[in-house]
C-alpha cells in the first residue's frame, strides 16, 4: 500500500516523467472492482481528461495527485499506478488507463480497495483528501516535537501507539506498513498505552519517525512496494512480512506476529518492551 515514502518516490517520477505530457484518451473504471472507490461516476473521466496536459505531480500523505491545469487526478493508497513504455501490452484488468501523447500509458490498478478522483476547483470535500492536504508532513520541518506532544495529549490514555501513529488520521499517510520499523527503531511495543510514554520516549518517538520516513523516502520507498515503473523500493524493511520469521536484527530473540487495530504488528518482545 502506498505510504508516504511511496506517495513521494512516485510523485517524484511522475513530475520527471510525465510533466509535459497529454492525456489522448482515458477510460475509468474498465473493469468492475468491489472496493474500487470513485469520485463521481467514473465515465466521465474520459471526455474529462482527453486534450489536457499535465503540469506537475505531487505527494499529499497517501495520495499521489497529478496536476493538470484546471483539474488533479488524486490517486490514494490502494491503487497501483504504473507507467508503461509505448509498445508494452496494457493490461486486460484496470481501473483507469490514461494513454499519453508519446505512446506511453499510465495504468491503475486496485488489488485490495482504493480511490481514485478527478477534482476540479471546489471538488475537494472528501475527509480523507482534506485531511492528506492539510496535514503536516514528517518529511518537512513543520512536524515538530510539539506537534506530536499535541497529539498524544488530545489522546485517550488507553490509545496505543500503533493507534497514535496509524490511526484516525493523526498522521496521514503512516499507515500499518511503515510503524513497524517505526516503532521497532524507537523501542516502543505497537500495543503500548500512551498513557505511559514520557516526554523522553515521546521525544524519540519523533526523532525516530522523521528519521525512518526520511531514509524511506530517500531510498525509493520500501522494498515490500513498488514505484512507478514496476520496481520494488530502495530501503531493506527491517519488520515486514518478509521478515517476521528471521531473529530480531538487535537481540536474536524472536520476532512476533500479531493482528492488533485491523492489521498484522510484528515486535520483538524484548527490544520493545510493552510497559
Amino acid at each position: 500500500m502506498i505510504e508516504i515514502p511511496e506517495a513521494a518516490t512516485i510523485a517524484r517520477q511522475a513530475e520527471q516523467r510525465l510533466t509535459g505530457r497529454s492525456v489522448v484518451t482515458a477510460e475509468a473504471g474498465h473493469t468492475p472492482h468491489g472496493f474500487a472507490c470513485y469520485y463521481g461516476d467514473p465515465a466521465r473521466y474520459g471526455p474529462m481528461l482527453a486534450g489536457e496536459t499535465i503540469v506537475g505531480a505531487r505527494a499529499l500523505a497517501r495520495y499521489v495527485e497529478l496536476d493538470l491545469g484546471g483539474l488533479r487526478l488524486a490517486l490514494a493508497d490502494g491503487v497501483r499506478p504504473r507507467l508503461l513504455a509505448a509498445g508494452v501490452p496494457r493490461p486486460a484488468k484496470h481501473q483507469l488507463l490514461v494513454e499519453l501523447d508519446d505512446g506511453s500509458a499510465l495504468v491503475c490498478t486496485i488489488q485490495m480497495y482504493g480511490g481514485i478522483a478527478l477534482l476540479g476547483d471546489g471538488d475537494d470535500t472528501d475527509p480523507y483528501y482534506q485531511a492528506a492536504r492539510d496535514a503536516l508532513s514528517p518529511l518537512t520541518g513543520a512536524f515538530t516535537l510539539d506537534h506530536l506532544r499535541a497529539l498524544a495529549a488530545a489522546a485517550k490514555p488507553s490509545l496505543s501507539a500503533k493507534g497514535l501513529l496509524a490511526t484516525e488520521q493523526r498522521i496521514p499517510g503512516l499507515g500499518n506498513g511503515c510503524l513497524q520499523d517505526i516503532l521497532f527503531t524507537a523501542g516502543v511495543h505497537p500495543q503500548r498505552r500512551v498513557d505511559t510514554l514520557d516526554d523522553a520516549d515521546l521525544a524519540e518517538m519523533h526523532r525516530t519517525l522523521v528519521a525512518v520516513l526520511r531514509t524511506m523516502t530517500d531510498a525509493g520507498g520500501r522494498d515490500t512496494e513498488k514505484d512507478l515503473f514496476g520496481q520494488p523500493g530502495g530501503y531493506t524493511t527491517i519488520l515486514s512480512a518478509k521478515t517476521y520469521d528471521l531473529p530480531c536484527p538487535q537481540c536474536g530473540g524472536s520476532i512476533t506476529r500479531k493482528a492488533f487495530l485491523g492489521g498484522n504488528v510484528y515486535f520483538c518482545p524484548t527490544c520493545q518492551p510493552k510497559s
